[in-house]
């Protein structure tokens, strides 16, 4: 017969193990979320691990003025791929997660319909930028030097704007892992490739790394694509696409609309700086700072994968309670992991911005400027999911994206040539959180509250995220 201490102590071993088998249910939200937000952890510090300390190590090899040149050539890749794109990422990612339980069929076409539509228009976003290269360095960039590199690189946007679609249909699958193990592979493979590219063949050899690390990546995203989806009962289907033309026109045309104007917005400020005084130099700083930025928004996106797939996932199975608890149990994280990052980066900001080059921490002003964009995005982020679960997104178009960038194009516009680097800083901050107020007040409107939700039962309920037995 066991004593009381042993009586004890066996309860809590079995109150230990039933926590741990809830926390390994698949069914559960709080299981999900956990393991989402744990591989996507793994592959976001892969992914963005490899892309820090890739520019840290090719703005040591090329110099400040041609890393700035360097940082203008991925602006206007990611421009066009902003506008080839054609939202295919995110409309993959939320129909997958709506349909992939309830309709295996309908989630094949879809992604069949992202893929044809993905690879069409990357390839004509190609075809278009290496058409143009000529003009666009000459004319536009004042640097008829960056034709050939732009030329080199002009198919990173075919290879990025597919990734984008199987990175979204991954999500939607809630295949973090698989996310994980191409980011894994990938990550390494760049380092070494644009580091010794950059080396042996200046500005040409990282644009030529960029080219072949997108290639490589887009390898590997279909391989894990194809097992995911057949391990799941999902099969790509090019027949029938006409079925689903009401995705296109309700969701994925006014998000690609959103991109068609934020991408070429971004671009037109960082020309507006280029064309100044010293803007390459300018535009160095700025490059230095907005990568230390993305640092600080590694973890707030990736809790934004993952709770876009279940915000979208509960919507399919009409469940509005547990969609309430996933939209604040994100947010709730969303913001907190900003705020710490911001802090971080912050205190050792100036040390930071030194790995670049002796001369960088001259921008250390427009670091915490863009400091407080990154805790503002997280924000707007978190909330823009509601409007996008809901397809409310020509209303998004309308009242969110456009205002944003013709403000923030209006302020570069004014702002650069009087302060540079920090002027275009100024643009980014106030846009953003004209962005946030305006998401928000369209959130409340649709009646997403907190009333009749315990949201993380406050805040015992944010650490229970990571543990605990009830669902979430």
């Amino acid at each position: 017969m066991s004593s009381p201490d042993g009586a004890a102590q066996l309860f809590e071993t079995t109150g230990k193990a039933r926590r741990l088998e809830l926390f390994s249910k698949p069914g559960t939200l709080r299981g999900r979320f956990q393991r989402g937000i744990y591989w996507n952890v793994v592959s976001a510090i892969l992914n963005n691990g490899a892309n820090f300390v890739t520019n840290i190590a090719i703005a040591n090899l090329l110099g400040r003025e041609i890393f700035g040149e360097y940082g203008m050539i991925q602006s206007t890749l990611m421009t066009f791929v902003g506008i080839a794109q054609a939202a295919g990422g995110i409309t993959a990612t939320k129909y997958v997660a709506e349909f992939r339980s309830s309709n295996k069929e309908r989630a094949g076409r879809v992604l069949g319909l992202c893929s044809a539509t993905t690879f069409a228009t990357g390839a004509f976003a190609t075809v278009l930028i290496l058409l143009s290269a000529p003009w666009l360095a000459s004319t536009t960039l004042k640097a008829s030097s960056l034709t050939r590199p732009l030329e080199i690189a002009s198919a990173v946007v075919f290879f990025t704007v597919v990734n984008a679609y199987q990175m979204g249909a991954l999500a939607g699958l809630e295949s973090y892992r698989g996310s994980a193990l191409a980011n894994g592979l990938q990550g390494p493979i760049q380092l070494g490739i644009c580091s010794l590219s950059a080396w042996w063949w200046g500005l040409q050899g990282a644009t030529l790394g960029l080219l072949v690390t997108a290639a490589l990546r887009w390898l590997i995203l279909r391989l894990v694509l194809k097992r995911e989806a057949h391990r799941q009962g999902i099969f790509l289907g090019f027949t029938g696409l006409w079925q689903e033309r009401s995705i296109l026109f309700r969701f994925a045309l006014p998000a690609a609309l959103g991109g068609l104007s934020a991408g070429p917005a971004i671009w037109l400020g960082n020309t507006f700086l280029v064309r100044q005084p010293a803007g390459y130099s300018q535009l160095a700083l700025f490059s230095a700072a907005l990568n230390l930025k993305s640092v600080v928004m590694f973890l707030p996106l990736l809790l934004n994968n993952v709770g876009m797939s279940l915000l979208n996932n509960q919507r399919g199975e009409n469940n509005e309670q547990r969609y309430r608890k996933v939209f604040w149990t994100n947010m709730f994280l969303t913001v907190g992991t900003a705020l710490l990052g911001a802090g971080f980066i912050g205190i050792f900001g100036r040390h930071l911005l030194r790995l670049y080059g002796k001369t960088f921490p001259e921008g250390q002003h427009i670091l915490f400027l863009l400091l407080l964009v990154a805790v503002i995005e997280a924000v707007g982020l978190a909330f823009y999911q509601v409007i996008q679960s809901r397809e409310k997104m020509w209303l998004s178009v309308g009242l969110i994206s456009l205002p944003r960038d013709i403000l923030f194009v209006l302020l570069s516009y004014w702002l650069v040539p009087l302060n540079g680097a920090l002027g275009l800083s100024i643009a980014y901050a106030v846009a953003w959180l004209v962005y946030v107020i305006v998401a928000i007040a369209i959130v409340v409107s649709l009646g997403l509250t907190l009333r009749g939700v315990e949201p993380l039962r406050q805040a015992p309920q944010l650490a229970g995220v990571l543990g605990g037995d009830s669902e979430l």
